[in-house]
């Protein structure tokens, strides 16, 4: 069989066809089975001058042998037209037969064209489909026609490919940024080890410092290892969730990181509301004040304060990290949760951060059924806020 013979087009074509034939010929008959059944021969006519009339056949001696009909100019007539009748009918016919030959070549013609028109989006979403590639998603239908279910079919698998590049251009971006991200420390570790074995006096003093410096960025390897697994689980997967006491988490944080702070000179301060549970999970939610925390810490600078502030707001437990450090640009703060983000690139490096923080945080909250948001006014100071649903509030009296 042709090629041709096994596309939507060409079974769409059959199916008109098929169907208009089908109702043209049952028309065609019906009306010549109308016709023929409307029409009387003048033999079996009877009325007003029109009516047969017979008389007798006699044989020898006067006996009648039959009868026969008295052809009278009514009934000559009524043949007439009987006649021209039956012409008339028979060339109904032969035209009926043409114009269902007429009607078979016209139906396919006409459906197969009708039917191409209709496809045309389909045409071209398989068109487009072809020469999509992961390096080449620039290519888009843009269906001009009516907002029919092509329209929307079409539409729809432009937003596809839209989601398609927004997604290859962060991986490649993420990549990038995970390559570089993983080659300082490995530079680092390198260069050090490279120094020591060319240098055949080296103290034990200076191998105890390659050592310190191998150790630090390896820890640093191991969280960048750690944090880009857990970005790498799937956002849709739901951690288990129970009642989850937010002040016993803060104080745990507040324990892990107020050494550091008292190191970098920052007043750490701690503000609880009275029991307020989350629905959350204790790990997954010790990991995100954390990290808001320890950002707070590394970027408000010596001498400022980072506030940790628990909340019961309407059906919402509220976790809030303000400090009064120099805040966020505005055309920052929009990407502060971005993978890899940061305001001052240089600074983070030195602090030893993996620029995932925030991102761990939006995803991990999200995960929990939550959400993370930032406020900041640069000079002033920046607050993010986590949210989650609100188990229980006790109100002290």
């Amino acid at each position: 069989m042709p090629s041709f013979t096994r596309t939507v087009r060409f079974r769409l074509t059959v199916w008109y066809s098929s169907l208009l034939l089908v109702f043209g010929v049952a028309f065609i008959v019906s009306l010549n089975i109308a016709v023929r059944l409307d029409h009387r021969p003048a033999v079996y006519l009877k009325g007003v001058g029109a009516e047969t009339q017979y008389q007798a056949i006699r044989g020898p001696g006067g006996a009648i042998n039959g009868f026969e009909p008295v052809i009278t100019p009514q009934f000559i007539v009524q043949q007439a037209e009987d006649q021209f009748y039956e012409e008339n009918l028979l060339r109904l016919r032969n035209w009926s037969l043409l114009a269902v030959v007429g009607l078979a070549v016209a139906s396919g013609v006409g459906g197969y064209i009708v039917s191409g028109a209709l496809l045309r989006p389909v045409r071209d979403i398989t068109k487009v489909a072809s020469e999509i590639s992961a390096t080449n998603l620039s290519q888009r239908i843009n269906h001009q026609g009516p907002d029919d279910e092509l329209k929307a079919l079409a539409d729809t698998f432009d937003s596809m490919i839209d989601r398609l590049e927004t997604s290859f251009d962060r991986q490649r971006q993420f990549v990038q940024d995970a390559s570089h991200e993983l080659r300082t420390p490995l530079a680092a570790i390198r260069t050090n080890i490279d120094v020591a074995e060319l240098d055949p006096d080296i103290s034990t003093a200076e191998y105890r410092e390659l050592l310190e410096t191998v150790k630090t960025q390896t820890a640093r390897l191991t969280r960048l290892s750690e944090d880009l697994l857990l970005l790498g689980t799937d956002e849709a997967d739901q951690p288990e969730l129970e009642p989850t006491d937010i002040n016993e988490v803060a104080n745990e944080v507040m324990r892990q990181l107020g050494p550091v702070a008292t190191l970098r000179a920052v007043d750490l301060r701690y503000d609880p509301a009275p029991d307020v549970e989350a629905q959350a999970s204790a790990d997954l939610l010790y990991r995100c004040i954390f990290n808001l925390v320890d950002n707070g810490i590394k970027y408000s600078g010596a001498q400022s304060t980072v506030t940790l502030r628990t909340a019961a707001d309407g059906t919402t437990a509220r976790v809030d990290v303000i400090d009064n450090g120099p805040g966020i640009p505005a055309d920052a703060a929009s990407h502060v949760f971005d993978r890899f983000y940061r305001v001052d690139r240089g600074r983070s490096r030195r602090d030893g951060g993996t620029g995932l923080g925030l991102a761990i945080v939006k995803q991990l909250a999200t995960q929990m059924g939550g959400s993370v948001t930032v406020a900041s006014t640069e000079g002033l100071g920046t607050t993010f806020t986590l949210r989650f649903p609100l188990v229980r509030t006790a109100i002290a009296v």
